[in-house]
């Protein structure tokens, strides 16, 4: 007696940028998945041609595309329509284009099993869970850490080097902050629901039958502290003064000071928030564990600045951060949620940041400038 396939797991993919792509392609890698992208400028070169990813871990593919690209949600979202998950991969702009708003005809259609982000900075998940709460859709929420660019006005994705996935669901369990510690730290406030951890099941499992490296965490909110550290202090450096770290570490002491004192008020905004503990696995280190206040900030000083100067010394160019790139072509930046979420926290846990707050003011002054030039070419 045979017995058919189980149907395919079904995935509407929102951001087919190159992010996009290796986790579209890794979850149809999986052989369980089909995935229906939503491309709105690159529609035609998706549609017709495909782009050639180029890996180190899986080869060249020429000529891939999505099971499916379609104009809009819209298009996508046909009556009886449903997706077992609806992924997510821009850049998080809540003060230029929210993710509810973004999202709004899938959010609006009830057709969406779970939601699945996968976007840098703080408090990314906090609009669209408010939006999905009443109707207990899951939410994860995921960490990249992976080498991807577009080139060649897109036709070419180019993923180098290793790749690294954590996923948690959204809310987390909390941590307590330190000042609240008490005899009842260890149990927890918050109780995942079987339809959230069946979620993340399926999903660890589908990105792990189609080749990625993926991690999962009760606490993605303190996984993003983590990450953001290095955003919030090189993304920032590199999106302000076009320089690559390179050029700040033959600086003399005295010169790069304020920006080491920088990087140690965004880790004792971490830690006071309870978000950073000792321990911890830093995914950007192989798991490693997280050591003190001042040498988790040293890490990221000095790591950074030896990879550029190792660069250099090979003949090769500094690895330039997305921010700096989407200022070069005029677009929009992650301020709000890179920046200015640390800057809200600080306050919610009494920290002072006053360099912090100067990066704020001056990635809010590039972005002001950025929508203003948008404004007056269209």
């Amino acid at each position: 007696m045979s017995t058919s396939a189980p149907p395919p797991v079904e995935i509407l993919l929102v951001g087919l940028g190159s992010i996009g792509s290796v986790y579209a392609y890794l979850l149809e890698k999986s052989g369980r998945a089909r995935v229906t992208a939503v491309a709105r400028s690159n529609y035609e070169l998706y549609a017709n041609e495909g782009v050639t990813l180029k890996t180190d871990k899986v080869g060249d593919i020429p000529g891939w595309r999505p099971h499916r690209v379609v104009k809009s949600q819209a298009e996508a979202l046909t009556p009886g329509k449903h997706y077992d998950f609806c992924l997510l991969t821009t850049k998080c702009l809540p003060d230029v284009l929210p993710n509810t708003s973004l999202l709004a005809p899938a959010i609006a259609s009830g057709q969406i099993g779970a939601w699945c982000l996968i976007q840098n900075g703080l408090g990314v998940e906090r609009e669209l869970q408010e939006a999905v709460e009443a109707s207990g859709t899951p939410m994860i929420s995921s960490l990249a850490w992976i080498g991807v660019m577009a080139k060649e006005n897109g036709a070419v994705v180019e993923w180098r080097g290793a790749d690294t996935l954590v996923s948690g669901i959204y809310p987390p369990i909390p941590r307590l902050r330190p000042s609240s510690a008490s005899p009842q730290t260890s149990q927890p406030t918050r109780v995942f629901t079987e339809r959230e951890t069946a979620a993340l099941e399926a999903w660890r499992s589908l990105l792990e039958e189609g080749g990625a490296n993926i991690k999962t965490t009760d606490h993605v909110d303190a996984v993003r502290y983590a990450k953001n550290i290095w955003n919030a202090t090189w993304s920032s450096i590199q999106a302000l003064s076009r320089t690559y770290p390179s050029t700040y570490a033959a600086l003399p002491a005295a010169t790069v000071a304020p920006i080491k004192k920088m990087i140690r008020e965004i880790v004792d905004v971490g830690f006071e928030a309870g978000l950073l503990r000792e321990g911890d696995p830093q995914y950007n280190l192989g798991g490693k564990g997280m050591g003190s206040r001042q040498e988790l900030a040293d890490q990221c000083w000095e790591i950074i600045t030896k990879m550029a100067l190792t660069k250099i010394a090979n003949g090769q160019t500094p690895h330039k951060m997305s921010l700096w790139i989407d200022v070069e072509q005029n677009r929009p930046i992650e301020v709000e949620v890179i920046v200015g979420e640390v800057v809200r926290l600080a306050k919610e846990v009494g920290v002072d940041v006053p360099r912090v707050e100067i990066v704020e003011a001056l990635m809010r002054g590039l972005q002001a400038d950025i929508l203003e030039r948008r404004a007056s070419s269209n």
